[in-house]
């Protein structure tokens, strides 16, 4: 084929995988996350203080304020569309990142490089824990498509050059941006660190100089969340620390929490993950077998995916519950890690006069690709939802909130533990409830003065609540545990109220 086929070949195929990644989003159905991730944003952009004034629990600031500025700047209220969006893009951006990762590592051999990225790029879209874990209106994707770009400046920088202390501010930037969303990233932060000192340098004060954008730069972007924290005080501590403690301790009580090890197993079985193994065992037997043929290796390069791929997998161990989504972070480094490797094959094909070892490696990723792609296929079938927008689950879960908001009286405040419901409507909720019931689960576990720090409640407080402000509505079946919910209706909703059953959503009881 011409270059100039293979580019449109290599732009559709991008094209499908970014429908892919768009209908995979707006077909997910209502995350519990979710409800916490996007009422934070929404109670930001009122005016009020994270933590301080409201629960939002495991998690570091920025996320919800990116959310809140996006809310405040497009003037909407569609606040799941736009969460969703947000993973959207920084999705289809990966998927960009990827491909441009290889074509700049593959050099001169832009062809090779063009279409080994697409394959990675196939690769990771067809993942199916990739797949369950990006689209979603949570931290996920910003935090990875962060970590990601930072790979790519380090791997594209001359340390010899001045534009390094842009590069590498940019670098201190984006991780501590990221950090500061999910907090175990602070992990690949202090990893880039060590990578940005061990480049060679005339002497410890050129690798200081090298570094010191990189702590500048941290520095700057920190200042915010520090105050945040600060203003806080105790309610920082028992969000980030001593709610998820006592939820981890609730999950193992009822029996939702899976086994670390099995859980690790069972994912790297799936056709998509297994694929990835075969591929990475492939290429390190032979390197290894071919190391004394191949050009000079530039081995900090070499390593510093599959070290990602490491601290990945232990960020995934890390807390006291495991779900499967955690287990996606470390994909795209996986396949990005393959580049290095399939690149000094190349570039011993040319020395060589051989290519046969290029030869068969490229065809063990083609028949990798073939079986990922038919092993879970899903991923295309699934974009003819795209052509039926009203179908959309955040369209969906909006038009519920105006039709709920329209038969809600005043003073249209909502008793719910799926906050989305009634904040898309324009209607108020009680802010002891706005993580939904990630906190109420485990709500009268915290002593009373704990609550009244978070502003959080669980079952034992809804008395009170009602009392003090009665609602207008109660939403319920939102719940996966139904028994939550059976006391916001002993608790709020009277004989003479009447119910509505919404379609594929929740069940609403509104005072006449």
């Amino acid at each position: 084929m011409s270059p100039k086929t293979i580019k449109i070949v290599v732009i559709i195929i991008l094209a499908v995988l970014s429908l892919g990644i768009l209908a995979n989003s707006m077909i997910k159905p209502l995350g519990r996350d979710e409800q916490m991730y996007c009422t934070g944003g929404v109670l930001m952009a009122q005016g009020k203080m994270i933590y301080r004034d409201f629960s939002y629990v495991a998690q570091l600031p920025y996320h919800p304020l990116l959310y809140s500025v996006l809310f405040r700047i497009l003037n909407t209220n569609h606040y799941l569309l736009v969460g969703r969006m947000v993973s959207v893009v920084c999705d289809i951006l990966m998927v960009l990142c990827i491909a441009g990762i290889y074509r700049h590592i593959f050099g001169k051999y832009k062809i090779c490089g063009t279409l080994l990225g697409t394959a990675a790029a196939v690769l990771y879209v067809f993942n199916p824990l990739v797949d369950y874990a990006n689209g979603y209106a949570w931290n996920h994707d910003v935090v990875i498509l962060c970590v990601v770009l930072s790979f790519w400046l380090l791997i594209s920088t001359e340390f010899t050059q001045k534009s390094r202390y842009r590069r590498t501010a940019a670098i201190g930037v984006l991780l501590t941006f990221a950090s500061c969303m999910r907090v175990t990233t602070v992990l690949v932060q202090l990893l880039f660190f060590a990578a940005l000192l061990s480049h060679l340098a005339e002497s410890m004060k050129q690798r200081i100089k090298t570094v010191l954008p990189f702590l500048v730069a941290t520095a700057v972007v920190l200042i915010w969340p520090v105050w945040v924290i600060a203003s806080a005080g105790q309610a920082f501590f028992l969000n980030l620390v001593w709610i998820p403690k006592l939820y981890g301790g609730w999950l193992h009580e009822v029996g939702m929490v899976r086994n670390k090890l099995g859980l690790t197993l069972s994912a790297l079985k799936t056709p998509g993950y297994f694929v990835l193994i075969v591929i990475a065992v492939y290429l390190f037997i032979v390197v290894v077998c071919q190391r004394k043929k191949l050009a000079k290796i530039d081995s900090r390069n070499l390593l510093f995916a599959p070290l990602l791929v490491l601290v990945f997998f232990v960020i995934a161990l890390i807390p006291p519950t495991m779900w499967k989504q955690y287990l996606a972070m470390p994909v795209p480094f996986m396949v990005i890690s393959f580049a290095y490797p399939l690149f000094y094959l190349r570039q011993l094909a040319d020395k060589a006069k051989n290519n046969k070892q290029f030869k068969i490696a490229c065809g063990v990723v083609a028949v990798c690709v073939v079986l990922a792609v038919f092993s879970y296929s899903v991923v295309l079938s699934r974009t003819v939802v795209l052509l039926y927008p009203e179908g959309w689950v955040p369209i969906r879960v909006h038009k519920i909130s105006q039709d709920i908001a329209e038969k809600t009286k005043e003073s249209k405040k909502i008793l719910t533990l799926a906050p989305l419901f009634a904040l898309e409507g324009g209607c108020d909720i009680y802010t002891e409830l706005s993580c939904g019931s990630i906190v109420y689960r485990i709500g009268d576990r915290l002593s009373a003065w704990n609550g009244d720090i978070t502003h959080t409640a669980g079952p034992s407080d809804l008395a009170e609540m009602v009392e003090k402000e009665p609602p207008s509505a109660v939403i319920v079946n939102v719940e996966m545990m139904r028994f939550l919910e059976e006391d916001l209706i002993k608790t709020a909703v009277k004989p003479d109220w009447e119910r509505k059953d919404y379609e594929y959503g929740p069940v609403v009881y509104f005072r006449r």
